[in-house]
């Protein structure tokens, strides 16, 4: 039965566009912003589409599954006709860093990725410019400059976690493949006590800060986030089951997206 699940939303992106989902519905409740279906839609299957190519062009990455990029390449056409102008141009120009990052050039022996320190920073830049951006582009609410500093910041460093633990996991692979990350650099024991600091002091912050920095109940949801991921660090084993392992680190975004509808606004 687990078997089946990982095939099913592990090895077909699924999970992890669910994850996507989960910061923008996360993004819109945050930012005071009306809750909007269509905006998520869009950027789960972007999400689940960037990742099926990255896994086309990366053989050894499980990532199978005809019918999910069907499904996802015909939500994107429906959301991509309903998008505002200013998100059509944020996705489509977003788009094309993503396929050259994870394109091989010189018979696959050159990447992007593996330009030191690129992999952890470029995808969480990625996400959060996506889930932030198309967020407040769909919207007409009035947004701050300083609202959006705030919640950079913080989907930033929960998001950079996010992708360390990951890495964490890929940690031999990448450095025979001479990808420099996090965990490549420093050490996987460094990276996990960095990782897990990282988190709590956030929390910390923002407990210091109260709510005038993000709200009190978006401030309940990326506490519970941060100290998920906090406990991911010391509870899982990289090593371990990729079943539980991607089920528990993908559906920390996601358990963030379903606050949106748990805690009022």
């Amino acid at each position: 039965m687990t078997g089946f699940i990982e095939r099913f939303l592990v090895d077909t992106h699924l999970w992890i566009a669910g994850g996507a989902a989960g910061l923008v519905l996360f993004s819109q409740h945050a930012l005071g912003l009306p809750i909007r279906g269509v905006p998520v839609a869009l950027v789960a299957a972007s999400t689940l589409l960037i990742y099926r190519f990255d896994g086309w062009v990366d053989a050894d990455r499980p990532s199978r599954g005809v019918v999910p990029v069907v499904m996802a390449l015909a939500v994107l056409i429906w959301s991509w006709g309903q998008a505002p102008q200013a998100v059509r141009w944020l996705v489509g120009l977003g788009a094309i860093p993503c396929v050259l990052y994870g394109s091989r050039w010189g018979g696959g022996d050159i990447c992007l990725r593996q330009v030191p320190g690129v992999k952890p920073f470029f995808v969480t830049g990625a996400l959060t410019v996506a889930t932030i951006g198309v967020t407040v582009l769909w919207s007409s609410g009035e947004v701050t400059l300083s609202q959006l500093c705030r919640l950079s910041l913080l989907l930033g460093i929960l998001l950079l976690s996010n992708v360390t633990l990951f890495d964490l996991r890929d940690e031999r692979a990448d450095r025979a493949r001479q990808i420099v990350t996090l965990p490549v650099l420093f050490g996987p024991t460094l990276t996990r006590w960095g990782v897990a600091g990282l988190c709590l002091a956030s929390c910390v912050g923002l407990a210091l800060a109260g709510d005038v920095f993000i709200g009190t109940h978006a401030e309940t949801a990326i506490v519970i986030a941060l100290s998920s991921t906090a406990f991911c660090v010391g509870h899982l084993n990289p090593n371990g089951p990729r079943f539980r392992y991607a089920i528990c680190v993908d559906g920390i975004p996601l358990l963030l997206g379903i606050s949106a509808w748990m805690l009022p606004a």
